[in-house]
């Protein structure tokens, strides 16, 4: 599984969203099992990146499962119950 965050450089939200999901990783002890990735928006390539998969909002958090989306969370983070059904924890 790996989680991908679609952020904005100075993104107070995107900032806690990232800081939330790492607080519920680390306590369900999934830090290393998990694999993390950000993308700026900031950036022409965080950009091509989000246009390549239609992210037009941010923070977006997308869960794949061997490189297929399973979860999409947009303008939010996910809460601990839905993080955790999609992670089976």
């Amino acid at each position: 599984m790996k989680l991908v965050y679609f952020v904005k450089d100075g993104c107070d939200a995107c900032e806690n969203a990232k800081e939330k999901i790492a607080f519920f990783l680390d306590k369900w002890g999934l830090t290393d099992s998990i694999e993390t990735e950000a993308f700026s928006v900031s950036t022409p390539d965080g950009l091509v990146e989000a246009s390549m998969r239609e992210i037009a909002d941010i923070p977006t958090i997308v869960l794949e499962d061997a490189g297929d989306e399973v979860a999409r969370w947009t303008k939010r983070a996910p809460t601990s119950e839905e993080l955790r059904e999609r992670l089976a924890v």
